[in-house]
């Protein structure tokens, strides 16, 4: 056991615990990342140990199952060996598990890598496309990683090799929504699923000195992925080696590493001095880098939470799946930090890019966000000329006057006129998309328009002998149509089934709201039917503060066709605002 490193005890874990708890709290289930390694098996260990003493005294508490999966990259010799061991860990501590081979070349997962390809990222996308395929397998919500202090300090380097700010900086956060992934990339997308999900990290405020004497004191058989310690292979482990040693002089770890890494740990050493709020010296040794990024984290968390005040305070009724915030309020908001943040959390509540990702972000350069900043925290647009415009991730900011009844909106960039009692605001909302025109000559295909006949007919097909059918289907990364198969009726079903009916989903209104149209067998655009363009608010956000927002939709609504309402249908704005 390490000198002087006491085990985790139990009310110690709880409370770690406690913090990652969900924003909708616990589900029945929690799945945990087991690599078989120490992290993973200390954390196997503690979860199992605190829901069999919580469920003791309180048997329907919650999570009430673990499950145990682990994903076999079969890029090694020891791969197997080391997925077997996880097996057996788990299998002794009562936990099912589960072991997931990589498919390499099979669609959608790329070619077994070749020696000498970089393969981190590959390996990540990969591990994470698998654990989500077995956790919908089980009907499971919850991922559990044993990402620990040491991982947070060289996330937080590795963030700050690529220019990240003091926000980035903050490193992996306790508990996040797992997200959208990449729209355009089958193997990375997991879409609603991703948003009905939850990724937790109990052992973030831990050193690995604290899992180890975990696993020791507890008799707790581990592997060592000897990969992890050689620097040539990724920037991570060339981090972790010049922490260990208390230096961060690239030339130390040889002339063997590769010249994109010797890049990154000099642009660590670069952007590291730009950090405002904490000093950090690279080789200041383990424990320092810990207090540095813990500093980093803790602000990172007032931040949210400060950007959660001011919202409340800037939020006015808009359209639905847009974001209004009036002048006046924003002016409340002076801190740089605070500012950034917000801006990045309405681009995307509002964008059309996949939740989660930097592409939402307008990719997080600093020149776009700046360049919004400086827009909306100008105290009169109308007076300093500023007109609408777009700063990346698929948002357009409108300078905006608000009345008691409507928006009133610059026209051909002249301001509206403006009354007394207006007040001045700005309006995020989706980008407009190319005309038809334009994604005919660029082989683009049009996001707005979804062809959604076969699989409903799929489902139409069985629905006599599987009833209860319900077809969610994902519309420009922005509204989740529900559909009930039962609800849907003979004339339309027929239709469908035999007469060759198409059945679209498309936008409709300036804000690009969803609509479902039938079209007979030709698809010819003037046999169009609308059979539904409500927007429904859930009963239940995402998060509290997003129905705070929904609520208030209706009146802001503006309208430019007669509202239709199919009651097999429901239309909800997924995207959240929180930011987890």
């Amino acid at each position: 056991m390490p000198r002087g490193a006491p085990p985790i005890s139990a009310d110690e874990f709880a409370r770690f615990l406690k913090k990652c708890t969900p924003l909708h709290g616990w589900t029945r289930s929690i799945s945990v990342a087991n690599s078989g390694g120490p992290d993973s098996t200390a954390l196997l260990f503690l979860l199992k140990r605190h829901i069999d003493g919580v469920r003791a005294n309180s048997p329907h508490s919650l999570p009430a199952q673990l499950y145990s999966l682990t994903v076999d990259h079969a890029l090694q010799p020891e791969s197997a060996k080391m997925a077997k061991l996880a097996e057996e860990r788990a299998t002794s501590m009562g936990i099912p598990h589960v072991t997931s081979r990589v498919p390499w070349g099979q669609d959608p997962f790329p070619e077994h890598p070749g020696e000498g390809d970089a393969f981190e990222e590959t390996g990540r996308v990969v591990r994470y496309r698998l654990l989500l395929d077995r956790m919908k397998e089980l009907d499971s919500y919850i991922l559990a990683l044993g990402h620990h202090g040491d991982d947070q300090v060289e996330t937080s380097l590795m963030r700050l090799a690529k220019g990240t700010t003091e926000i980035g900086a903050g490193g992996m956060r306790k508990v996040r929504r797992w997200g959208m992934g990449m729209h355009n990339n089958d193997l990375n997308f997991a879409g609603m699923d991703g948003m009905r999900r939850w990724m937790i990290r109990p052992l973030l405020d831990l050193g690995k000195e604290r899992i180890l004497a975990t696993c020791y004191a507890n008799n707790l058989e581990f592997a060592t992925d000897t990969t992890n310690f050689q620097p040539e292979l990724t920037l991570r482990n060339a981090i972790r080696t010049l922490v260990s040693q208390n230096s961060f002089e690239p030339e130390s770890l040889g002339p063997n590493i590769p010249l994109h890494i010797l890049d990154g740990l000099q642009q660590i050493k670069t952007n590291i001095s730009t950090l405002q709020s904490v000093e950090m010296d690279p080789s200041g040794g383990l424990d320092h880098l810990r207090s540095a990024v813990s500093v980093l984290s803790n602000q990172l968390e007032d931040i949210d939470s400060l950007v959660d005040s001011g919202l409340n305070r800037c939020h006015l009724p808009s359209p639905a799946g847009t974001y209004l915030v009036s002048s006046r309020g924003l002016a409340t908001v002076n801190d740089p930090l605070v500012q950034h943040a917000l801006v990045l959390r309405i681009m995307r509540y509002v964008s059309f890019f996949a939740w989660g990702t930097i592409r939402a972000d307008a990719n997080r350069r600093r020149v776009s966000i700046e360049r919004i900043i400086r827009s909306l925290w100008t105290p009169d647009p109308f007076q300093s000329g500023v007109k609408p415009f777009v700063a990346g991730g698929g948002v357009v900011w409108t300078p905006v006057l608000v009345t008691k009844s409507r928006l009133k909106f610059p026209v051909n960039n002249v301001a509206p006129v403006r009354k007394s009692g207006d007040l001045v605001g700005w309006l995020a909302s989706r980008q407009v998309p190319f005309i038809e025109a334009r994604l005919q000559a660029l082989g683009m295909p049009n996001v707005l328009k979804r062809d959604i006949t076969e699989q409903l007919r799929a489902y139409l097909a069985i629905r006599h002998e599987k009833p209860g059918q319900i077809f969610d289907f994902l519309w420009d990364n922005r509204f989740l149509l529900h559909i009930n198969v039962d609800g849907i009726s003979e004339k339309i079903a027929r239709a469908v089934l035999e007469e060759g009916n198409q059945i679209w989903v498309y936008p409709h209104s300036r804000w690009f709201w969803p609509k479902v149209v039938q079209f007979d067998a030709t698809g010819s655009e003037a046999s169009e039917t609308v059979l539904h363009s409500t927007l429904t608010v859930p009963k239940r956000g995402i998060v509290p503060l997003d129905r705070d927002v929904m609520l208030k939709w209706p009146q802001a609504y503006t309208r430019d066709l007669e509202e239709i309402t199919a009651p097999w249908i429901e239309t909800e704005y997924i995207r959240s605002l929180s930011a987890l």
